[in-house]
């Protein structure tokens, strides 16, 4: 499929380079199932995509592996090749070069909650990950290159989605703000022997976790599963629990490398606390040849802003990183999603999450004033009603809601859902003017009826 946009030399690179993949396949003894061939233009860029036909394979994991990925870029001459996060397995690779990325972008005021906001891609369009699909990330970068401040954002977002966090700080400059924030799990901490507690209290979580899992006759299988039956249980939800080890090189190398106290301990919370819903974040200035295999065996996504070892970044999927201008923070390489800038977010903002984005929508804010004036009970009728949406979008509203301890249903009340003394302190933390404003817009009214 092609469009107007896309000139002939284009179109017979992408037929060589076609054919080379197929070629690159058969080499490596995969089975070359390309349903199809598709080149477009996105953004100022022309792209090849290969879709694979997942149906004719069998273990689909030799195909999404990014040293995979690496081998491919090489045998087509260093182009860059990507895995899409569209669903299946498509290969995209770059037929032009990239276009310029901004040198900042601010934070969005609107970032969506339950989704973590990394950065504008190449294309201008936002990266953005679902927590409940996100495994765990590793971000590289020289002191200078925006990867403390991206990491700053990530906690920040962390907090407002209401998780728990395991926060290690050994140079205690990266986390500073948050001491003794109420999310925080435990003290942040500030040697390598306190950051291994850290991780050994999230697999103690893990096993609590486990245990509480297998208490529910529906025996679920992942957080999302539990939560919703427990709000139906009317048993308290759990949160997430995000955990940060910052200059994690440093810390696994002082407690034995990757086959020490540390570097098991991470790998035994990479493929249990996923299931649990809690994530870590390598964080370091570089990673030593032993500790790159286990780590990139361990993440999801990896970013590489700065660095000084070309070879490294390679390793990690983010060649190039070396090549990043002193006079570019905040622009990373990663292995999924090419060069993105992240979000710059201004430091006074960082120890209050609040003042980085809203808490409540427009629409909850007045539909919870509302639901306060009339006594406190917030049913789905209500939601319907007033926020002028359909019973589905207003039921999933709800669960969101019964998540975050924003509503609960009250026995004394006939198992009505009613707002939480939570949702109390927020409403009123919320300026007054605003309240009046918000209504006008949403153009909400109280119902007449009881």
């Amino acid at each position: 499929m092609t469009d107007i946009m896309i000139s002939r030399r284009e179109l017979r690179l992408a037929e060589t380079v076609a054919r080379q993949l197929i070629n690159a396949f058969i080499r490596r003894k995969l089975t070359p199932a390309f349903s199809d061939f598709l080149v477009t233009h996105l953004a100022g860029v022309t792209m090849l995509i290969a879709v694979i036909d997942t149906a004719k394979l069998g273990d689909h994991s030799p195909y999404t592996n990014p040293d995979l990925l690496h081998q491919l870029s090489t045998d087509l001459g260093g182009m860059s090749v990507r895995l899409s996060n569209h669903s299946g397995i498509r290969l995209v690779i770059l037929l032009s070069p990239l276009p310029k990325l901004p040198h900042k972008v601010n934070f969005p005021v609107d970032a969506p909650r339950g989704r973590l906001a990394i950065g504008d891609s190449y294309t201008g369009q936002p990266v953005l990950l679902d927590w409940a699909q996100t495994t765990h990330l590793a971000v590289l970068g020289n002191t200078g290159s925006g990867k403390s401040i991206f990491l700053q954002s990530l906690v920040a977002q962390a907090i407002r989605d209401d998780m728990q966090l395991l926060l290690s700080d050994i140079d205690q400059t990266t986390f500073g703000m948050l001491e003794n924030h109420p999310n925080l799990a435990a003290p942040i901490a500030t040697s390598p022997q306190a950051a291994l507690g850290l991780i050994e209290q999230a697999l103690a979580e893990c096993d609590r976790r486990a245990e509480l899992f297998k208490n529910l006759p529906e025996r679920p299988q992942k957080l999302s599963e539990y939560n919703a039956l427990a709000v139906k249980a009317h048993i308290d939800p759990l949160p997430r629990m995000v955990v940060v080890l910052d200059e994690a090189s440093t810390v696994i190398t002082a407690l034995g490398g990757a086959k020490g106290a540390m570097g098991q301990a991470l790998a035994t919370l990479g493929w249990r606390g996923r299931k649990f819903g809690e994530h870590f974040i390598f964080a370091a200035q570089e990673f030593t040849k032993d500790i790159v295999g286990p780590v990139r065996d361990q993440v999801g996504l990896t970013l590489c802003f700065r660095v000084r070892n070309g070879q490294m970044a390679e390793r990690m999927g983010c060649k190039g990183a070396e090549r990043i201008p002193e006079n570019r923070p905040g622009l990373a390489i990663s292995d999924r999603h090419g060069p993105i800038q992240t979000y710059f977010v201004e430091h006074s903002h960082l120890g209050q999450p609040q003042n980085l984005f809203s808490t409540m929508s427009d629409l909850e804010h007045s539909l919870f004033s509302l639901a306060l004036s009339e006594g406190g009970k917030l049913p789905a009728s209500k939601v319907q009603e007033w926020g002028r949406i359909s019973e589905w979008q207003a039921r999933r509203m709800m669960e969101t809601w019964a998540l975050k301890g924003w509503l609960a249903k009250d026995s004394i009340r006939d198992n009505a859902f009613c707002i939480t003394p939570k949702m109390q302190v927020l409403l009123s933390n919320h300026q007054t003017a605003q309240t009046g404003s918000n209504r006008s817009q949403t153009g909400i009214k109280p119902s007449q009826t009881n």
